[in-house]
């Protein structure tokens, strides 16, 4: 059982404290001193604030720039004002000194001393790699491959978010972790304090993470690579650990992985099938919300709370956006900008809105569609939607025609459809929806000794984007679904962009083949 949850944070923006997913929330600040001249919104950054059993809060060190370059803020002289770098006296000499930019450095965070023939003897073992020193009771096969997989996590936040500043001892980023199996002997030890409480799973403050190990390897490893994300993500103060959404996020993003025969690991893999990501149901939470009440908009996720998660379900909401957003080919580039903060970059909003200001509302929609259809494997690529508006049909003019491919998701007919006027649909051809066991052959009408969604596979579907903005939920009429098969006289209820798409499960559309040609008249 979980313990009592931690102090809940304070009124001002600052470091975040987590009670995430697995672990508890404070935040607190003190403020963090740039020195040398620096843009304009970057004068002042919450830093952090550190209780622990055997840590202290260390002021943030500053040193003249040297020549080594130890990170992405250090060495990038477009960051100062014109002028900054080289001033020059009334005589005409430069100056430097004070007027000199400085190198910024990360802080440095002492290291736990334990003692180590103590903690043998209540058989916690030590174990250390480049990026992680763990201290666990668990059995020494069950250990050993932690702090390695750790390594690969640390290359791949590297690889996403930059890399760290250094501190001001150059001192290598490692982080301290307790993976405990019988919690009674960490307290005994003294690792284990009262001011240390995990809500759910899991806790940590700066490089130092507590965990509670689980019943299954898979469960142990995604949630230590969740916990050493956080310790990543706040190595350094920056703004990201104001917004809470994106750090249970992105922690939840790349604690999903796989790992070879060979231990070579991957982050930020999507879930393809409940056997080999056991234990997350992240879409599995989603679903039944999405079934009782339809989706979160983008902007009910980006202001979740510290305290709506004390529930799995806005760690849900948190995955399943940046998930998303990380994915999607159209939008991946600015979100993944995003993560620059992360290492001391401020050059970009965290507000979403305003990253994709110039297409909010497609944005928008793509997500309420998403999120209203996904689950384990849900293909982001294939699923790309094409929001322009149709153009309305002439009753006297020619049938519009459209392909409707089975192997990708809806599909823009190019037809405005208006409220209250009758349409003749029509549709033919073959496609086919599998290889294995057998092809399937389908047509219009679908094959009936499988279903998804109530309909057969290899129906063809359509659904109506409304000209106007949905108010209530599900906040888009593009979940209404309604089945066509090979011919049907519509009179739709909403004006709107009509889209098409040949009825299978959102994770099986890579396999399928062929189209469907469908026509559209309007009925005079």
């Amino acid at each position: 059982m979980a313990d009592t949850l931690g102090p809940r944070n304070q009124a001002h923006g600052g470091f975040l404290l987590k009670r995430c997913y697995h672990f508890g929330m404070k935040r607190a600040h003190r403020i963090f001193s740039w020195v040398g001249l620096m843009v304009v919104g970057m004068s002042w950054l919450p830093g952090p604030d550190i209780v622990g059993p055997s840590l202290a809060a260390e002021p943030v060190q500053v040193s003249p720039r040297s020549t080594r370059r130890s990170g992405p803020s250090d060495g990038d002289d477009s960051r100062f004002p014109a002028g900054a770098l080289a001033q020059k006296d009334k005589t005409g000499k430069k100056r430097a000194a004070a007027d000199s930019p400085q190198r910024v450095v990360r802080p440095t965070v002492p290291v736990p001393q334990h003692d180590l023939k103590r903690l043998e003897e209540l058989g916690i073992r030590r174990y250390e790699s480049q990026r992680l020193v763990l201290y666990t009771d668990l059995a020494p096969e069950l250990a050993q491959p932690l702090p390695p997989l750790m390594d690969q996590a640390y290359a791949a936040w590297e690889d996403y978010f930059g890399p760290l500043p250094a501190d001001s001892g150059e001192t290598p980023f490692q982080m301290i972790g307790y993976i405990m199996s019988d919690r009674a002997l960490f307290r005994e030890a003294g690792i284990l304090t009262d001011d240390i409480r995990i809500h759910l799973e899991g806790v940590f403050r700066r490089q130092v993470f507590w965990m509670n190990d689980q019943p299954l390897d898979y469960d142990r490893r995604h949630l230590m690579i969740h916990e050493g994300t956080h310790c990543f993500m706040v190595a350094f103060p920056n703004i990201t650990n104001r917004h809470i959404w994106y750090m249970e996020g992105m922690a939840d993003l790349f604690r999903t992985h796989t790992t070879d025969a060979n231990g070579r690991s991957q982050f930020r893999v999507f879930p393809t099938d409940r056997q080999r990501f056991t234990g997350l149901g992240r879409t599995k939470v989603i679903e039944e919300e999405v079934r009782s009440r339809g989706p979160r908009r983008i902007e009910d996720v980006a202001t979740l709370t510290v305290n709506d998660f004390q529930n799995y379900d806005a760690y849900s909401w948190s995955w399943a956006l940046c998930a998303f957003l990380d994915g999607h080919p159209k939008y991946r580039e600015r979100f993944r900008r995003m993560g620059g903060l992360v290492v001391g970059r401020n050059d970009l909003p965290l507000d979403l809105s305003q990253v994709f200001k110039q297409d909010w509302p497609e944005v928008s929609e793509e997500w309420l569609v998403f999120a209203g259809n996904v689950g384990y494997g849900y293909d982001i690529e294939r699923t790309v939607l094409d929001l322009r508006p149709g153009k309305v049909a002439d009753p006297q003019g020619k049938p519009a025609q459209t392909d409707v491919a089975a192997n990708r998701g809806w599909q823009n007919s190019g037809v405005l459809v208006e409220k209250g006027k009758t349409y003749r649909l029509q549709a033919a051809g073959k496609c086919v929806l599998a290889k294995e066991p057998k092809p399937w052959d389908s047509e219009p009408q679908g094959i009936s000794f499988r279903y998804h969604g109530g309909q057969p596979l290899g129906k063809l579907l359509a659904t109506i984007r409304s000209a106007s903005p949905e108010k209530k939920p599900p906040y888009t009429t593009m979940l209404q679904v309604m089945p066509i098969g090979r011919e049907l006289q519509l009179t739709p209820d909403t004006t709107g962009t009509l889209y098409f798409r040949v009825n299978d499960f959102w994770n099986e559309l890579g396999d399928n083949q062929g189209s469907y040609s469908v026509t559209i008249h309007r009925e005079p």
